[in-house]
């Protein structure tokens, strides 16, 4: 029976309203329930009510049907999922990640959102990209995969590239600056970032993902959902990913190997509980570091040596980065009562990593701490006794962490009391293996290390560390004015405390170091319009000192007694303040202004210790970071969604900093890694059957040494997604093509910052002194890359 114009009147609306735009011209549709794991838009009240299912009556369907996830229903294309918390926010979607290159990793899905500063090696995301927000780099960032941190204990590097398939990965949600005071992370000076997994699907079925690229690229993915076991109400999948890629520069190729599992049952009224694993193994060369010299001599071509010649510590073979990852974790709500709430996720994380780098000592004049290491007897030296080796860096850390929280809702009340405990446990040796004259070691893990005459192994550093953490928070949220009205105060206080021992003969023994910190936060939103919202924020935040060499001296095998001195970091602590407005709809805005004051602000860089480069910290003083970002997005509009975001940022160092005998005039300077403007623009197109996504991103200038005299040039990346949905075929269930272009027209370029330099040039100290110039370390940005992916359901 046909439609009447009343129906299609009403379909008229919905599609304006209610990004109706890709539901087919109107017509009878069977009911359908929406994925478990979909992403629901704004709701909106239809402007008339709409009867039961007729003869006369449409029932309109919005969403498409796909095996990935995609709803077409978040703004932007996936790049602007509606916001509510008081505090300046972005996110990412399914309607995004799956356009993108199914090799990426969950920081790269990021580098379109405000204040987003991505540096990456490798257009494919085999390599971990990093990232700075606002001008504070990775490691000043809290990641939160399933309610746990990933952020290394010590480092507070996060691996996102671990944690989880970009085919599994549901959402991420990026707090600019403003913490959650719920969040299980003691160092998020710079924000958090959030991810969450996928639920398994109602019904059994899954996924088959294979792709094929650039730089020889290969990659299989497979995912199995088993819908509801029985009437247990348990649903569960499992999925499995291998892939390898040559190296983007130079020698050497790049493996992974990664398992995802995730099991829930839901019951009651929002009663839910979830046990997830996850498994990486990753094995890759590492990409050389150029000075700005070496890359306006040689450009991308200079890299670590692909032949080796005895006594070359840049062989590729001996530069090698590996990583296991073992987690598990179990989310569980559950509601005791009317309005009480119980939140609790124990976890338990185990990461292994191998660093490798190529180094030479002597065979009978080599230094164990501080005494003669003797003869050792290898037989692989040089006419000067100098033996090259690999130098192998193992470090295993284990992390217990249990995080628990009651919310209590009464009346225009809510409040939340939480405790978040983590015990972690590691060791950090520098071993060696010894390389033949082909440059060949026994095993790159170091299973047959160097051993002294009495059989010890040979060592520069032998560290055992053990840490733990106790937060507590309570805060309450006041709701007036019928909802429209949020205030909410809270307070979180941290308490840190490390213990280390070193046995390295000549080492300090034992050493550590104890913290506390209040961490008051308040916010207040107010709903204009149920479309409209304004807010303000003011939040503290501390992260305690992230560098070994906070609290261990370091060793060389050249000579005797530490080369480094220990350097008593203070923690660094942050007062933010933000206030913001969001328009949702159709048409889809978010402003905000913000101001953060940071004192013992650590500055992330790198140090070399018997030509191997060891991570290092600089304490710069203090920095004020002042600036503006904006988010403009549509909702799906014939099929189009566009998106912009912009942020100008002004960071500028608050002190001189000392050095090389004197004192540098850095007070008043731009800081490194913050580029006065980022901007990016996004266009996604998906009527069902076609679809596709462009986006593209500009990153000014950015200062790599503290008296701006040197700096990365400003640049501009650009990526596509192209791709076809088909109609079931038996039964492969919506299989598609997908093309992903990486970089396009990119030219050479460097894409972010290796180790800082304090000056480029030298300089007279304020004290009269000749500073000597310090050259900083660039990476090199990967070029154009190719991904072609066919995938389907079943």
């Amino acid at each position: 029976m046909k439609a009447s114009k009343a129906d299609y009147f009403v379909f008229a609306i919905y599609c304006l309203t209610c990004g109706g735009a890709q539901a087919q011209a109107p017509r009878k549709l069977a009911p359908r329930h929406p994925p478990p794991h979909a992403v629901p838009g704004p709701a909106h009240a239809p402007l008339h009510p709409v009867p039961a299912a007729s003869a006369e009556s449409i029932v309109v369907n919005a969403r498409l049907g796909n095996n990935q996830g995609v709803t077409n229903t978040t703004p932007g294309g996936g790049l602007m999922p509606m916001q509510t918390a008081p505090r300046v926010q972005s996110g990412v979607t399914r309607d995004y990640i799956a356009r993108q290159s199914p090799t990426t990793n969950g920081m790269a899905l990021l580098g379109n959102l405000p204040g987003v500063v991505l540096s990456s090696q490798d257009p494919l995301g085999a390599s971990s990209d990093n990232v700075s927000i606002r001008g504070l780099n990775q490691t000043e960032i809290g990641v939160v995969y399933e309610g746990v941190a990933l952020n290394d204990s010590l480092t507070y590097i996060p691996y996102t590239e671990n944690a989880a398939d970009t085919e599994n990965i549901q959402s991420m949600t990026l707090s600019q600056g403003a913490p959650d005071i719920s969040a299980p992370f003691y160092g998020d000076v710079g924000g958090l970032i959030t991810m969450m997994l996928r639920d398994p699907a109602d019904k059994a079925g899954g996924l088959v993902n294979l792709s094929y690229g650039s730089k020889s690229l290969q990659r299989e993915f497979g995912r199995i959902d088993s819908g509801y076991l029985g009437h247990s109400g348990v649903k569960a999948f499992v999925s499995f990913s291998n892939g390898t890629q040559d190296q983007w520069r130079g020698m050497g190729t790049q493996r992974k190997m990664h398992i995802d599992a995730k099991a829930l049952k839901e019951w009651g009224d929002g009663n839910r509980a979830s046990v997830v694993f996850s498994f990486d193994n990753n094995d890759t060369n590492r990409y050389r570091p150029v000075t700005m010299a070496q890359w306006k001599q040689y450009g991308p071509s200079l890299n670590y040596d692909g032949q080796y010649s005895f006594g070359d510590t840049n062989y590729y073979k001996f530069l090698t980065y590996d990583r296991r990852t073992y987690m598990v974790m179990a989310p569980l709500h559950f509601a005791l009562a009317k309005g009480l709430t119980l939140d609790a996720t124990p976890s338990y994380l185990h990461y292994l990593e191998y660093y490798g780098a190529g180094t030479t000592f002597s065979n009978t004049r080599s230094w164990f701490g501080t005494v003669p290491a003797g003869n050792l007897n290898l037989p692989y030296t040089n006419a000067a006794g100098m033996v090259t080796a690999k130098y192998v860096n193992p470090v295993p850390q284990r992390t217990g962490t249990l995080s628990t929280g009651l919310s209590w809702s009464h009346g225009i009340n809510t409040v939340r009391l939480g405790d978040i405990y983590s015990y972690m446990s590691m060791s950090e040796p520098i071993e060696y293996q010894a390389a033949d004259y082909q440059g060949n070691v026994s095993n790159q893990w170091g299973q047959y290390p160097v051993r002294l005459p009495d059989g010890r192994t040979y060592r520069t550093l032998d560290l055992v560390v053990w840490q733990q953490m106790n937060t507590l928070y309570l805060d309450d949220t006041l709701s007036l004015l019928n909802g429209r009205l949020k205030i909410n105060a809270g307070f979180k206080y941290m308490m840190l405390s490390r213990h280390l021992t070193n046995n390295i003969p000549g080492a300090d023994y034992a050493s550590g170091g104890s913290y506390a910190q209040p961490l008051p936060q308040a916010s207040v939103s107010y709903m204009i319009t149920p479309e409209d919202q304004i807010f303000v924020d003011g939040t503290t935040s501390y992260r305690a000192p992230q560098s070994l060499q906070a609290y261990a001296q370091l060793f060389s095998t050249a000579k005797p007694g530490p080369v480094t001195v220990v350097n008593r970091l203070k923690g660094e602590y942050a007062i933010g303040e933000e206030i913001g407005y969001r328009h949702h709809g159709l048409f889809n805005v978010s402003l905000a202004l913000f101001n953060y004051n940071l004192v013992n602000y650590q500055v992330q860089s790198t140090t070399f210790i018997d030509q191997v480069p060891i991570p290092t910290v600089i304490d710069a003083g203090g920095k004020t970071i002042r600036g503006a970002q904006i988010e403009l997005g549509l909702r799906p509009w014939h099929h189009f969604s566009p998106y912009v975001s912009a942020q100008y940022l002004h960071a500028t160092m608050d002190n001189n900093f000392i050095t090389g005998g004197d004192v540098l005039p850095t007070a008043g300077k731009v800081a490194i890694q913050s580029p006065e403007f980022t901007a990016a623009v996004g266009l996604s197109y998906d009527d069902g059957s076609v679809f596709g996504n462009f986006t593209f991103n500009y990153v000014s200038s950015q200062y790599a040494t503290f008296m701006n005299d040197q700096k990365i040039p400003a640049y501009e990346t650009a990526n596509l997604a192209l791709g076809y949905r088909f109609r079931n075929v038996g039964f492969a269930k919506h299989p598609q093509i997908q093309l992903n272009f990486m970089n396009i027209g990119a030219n050479d370029w460097l894409s972010g910052l290796y180790s800082v330099g304090t000056n480029a040039r030298p300089v007279m100290g304020l004290h009269g002194h000749m500073i000597g110039a310090s050259a900083p370390l660039y990476t090199i940005g990967g070029g154009f890359a190719a991904v072609a992916s066919v995938s389907t359901g079943f």
